[in-house]
């Protein structure tokens, strides 16, 4: 693989399924990748004909911003390999027009909108992964709840965490916390080092006592991002003629 086309590949692993909230390459969207001097060509493959076109849209215009950040790359160029509306989502993300524009009279509400709820539910599962891993550590309910940004440290690309008594344990695996300190920028809760660790989406602290219902909650939260990632590869591995 060419060093510029590598590069493509990294700056896709970053953009999202909004509903499934997992990478596109690792849920086998992508097709093609290719590199035409500072043209970037990507093809996609969605599970389904009839795939939301708000979802299919918000994933094409967030590859095409992604790729453009890639040096060297000026221009996008994507294709959506059967889709009922590809022509039109092709062509409206080309020329940097939104969606409202390339379905006059059919949206209702803005992507932005969208993007926020999606945000709001990926960071219940995510949460989740992060107690799972904090739990698994040793710590207690009310030790987790007493924690703060503060005690999440980043040492020779691995995470720990600061007990009460100083002492640090290493969490596994740190992808839960990154992935969390990220969900929890993107919704604009307090990310201060002496923010409380445990915020439910609406930047409220959790206390011990409400811990265990709020884990169930964002469990099942993550158990449908699950299935439904499962079902969505499920069905783009028969329309490839193979196996999930």
């Amino acid at each position: 693989m060419e060093p510029a086309q590598a590069q493509l590949w990294r700056a896709l692993e970053r953009v999202l399924d909004p509903e499934l909230d997992q990478s596109i390459v690792r849920l086998g969207f992508v097709e093609a990748v290719a590199v035409e001097g500072s043209c970037a060509l990507v093809t996609l493959r969605l599970p389904t004909f009839w795939c939301a076109p708000n979802f299919v849209f918000m994933m094409v215009e967030d590859i095409r911003r992604a790729l453009l950040e890639v040096e060297g790359i000026h221009t996008v160029r994507i294709r959506l390999l059967d889709h009922f509306a590809s022509e039109t989502i092709e062509a409206a993300v080309q020329d940097g027009r939104s969606f409202e524009e390339a379905f006059p009279g059919e949206a209702l509400g803005s992507l932005d909108e969208l993007r926020q709820f999606f945000r709001r539910k990926s960071y219940l599962s995510r949460h989740f992964a992060l107690l799972r891993a904090l739990r698994a550590a040793g710590f207690s309910p009310a030790e987790i709840c007493a924690m703060r940004l503060a005690d999440l440290l980043q040492r020779e690309g691995a995470w720990w965490a600061r007990r009460a008594d100083g002492t640090l344990a290493q969490i596994e695996p740190g992808e839960a916390v990154s992935r969390y300190l990220e969900r929890r920028q993107e919704l604009g809760l307090d990310s201060r080092p002496e923010a409380p660790l445990m915020l439910d989406p609406d930047g409220t602290p959790i206390p011990p006592e409400a811990l265990e219902d709020y884990l169930r909650r964002s469990r099942a939260s993550l158990l449908n991002f699950r299935s439904n990632a499962f079902l969505c590869q499920a069905l783009l591995a028969s329309r490839k003629g193979g196996a999930p």
